[in-house]
């Protein structure tokens, strides 16, 4: 692959929110991107907009996932950079929250993203500037309400399995960057804020005070721009009033 080459991009959770933003953003700046996510209309919508390719996908399903990777590759001619951010984020104390919620963010945020991971890497592996991008939270690094415990819990999980492909993939020179933002306004609570009083209060602290989806696809659009030579290994991003 020439240097000139327009870099080949898949986005997870690209229908919305920082996966959407993401696109607009990496498409903008030349890259060939594949959005895949559920939303199929909200996605078709997406790639016609920006020029890219809509791949309809549950991460959840392993098998789903690796489809979707290899439909991505397909596409693009091969895979240069992968951004894990599709995520689901459900509230709940772990004495009543129900076990439904744990597992479907324990299936997406954990077992989605290793599916995909492990589904691109023999083609970052034939690439010759590959990246790996995980957007994780703060809450991997601290619980930050105990109605977050189990949210928190997939996030940690998320840093660790990040730590562990950096050196997995050490002798390929695969770079693999973290991006932690802090409270960010997206679908992910507004959906949940519909019919929880927990994350409806929750949702309205975000609206006033919150990172933007746009300023989190500005630190992966740098952390991607930097000379290959150079790692990004994580980036925390937060609102300044926001305490840690």
């Amino acid at each position: 692959m020439s240097d000139d080459r327009p870099t080949r991009t898949l986005v997870t959770g690209a229908s919305s929110g920082i996966g959407e933003a993401t696109v607009r953003r990496l498409a903008a700046e030349g890259h060939r991107v594949a959005g895949l996510a559920r939303r199929r209309e909200r996605l078709t919508t997406l790639a016609e907009e920006t020029g890219g390719v809509a791949i309809p996908c549950d991460v959840s399903d392993p098998t789903q996932a690796a489809e979707g990777v290899a439909a991505a590759a397909r596409a693009l001619g091969g895979i240069d950079v992968l951004v894990n951010n599709a995520g689901v984020f459900r509230l709940g104390t772990i004495a009543d929250a129900p076990v439904e919620d744990w597992q479907a963010m324990v299936d997406v945020n954990v077992v989605g993203l290793l599916a995909v991971t492990q589904a691109a890497i023999p083609h970052l592996r034939a690439s010759a500037h590959p990246d790996v991008v995980f957007v994780s939270s703060m809450s991997g690094r601290r619980v930050p309400r105990p109605t977050a415990t189990v949210y928190a819990a997939t996030k940690h999980a998320t840093h660790a399995i990040a730590a562990g492909l950096r050196k997995e993939l050490f002798d390929d020179g695969v770079r693999v960057t973290t991006v932690s933002p802090g409270i960010v306004e997206t679908d992910l609570v507004a959906d949940q804020a519909a019919h929880d009083a927990t994350a409806a209060r929750f949702h309205e602290r975000m609206r006033s005070l919150g990172v933007t989806p746009e300023e989190i696809a500005e630190a992966i659009a740098q952390a991607l721009q930097r000379p290959h030579g150079l790692s990004t290994v994580e980036v925390s991003l937060v609102p300044t009033a926001q305490e840690l």
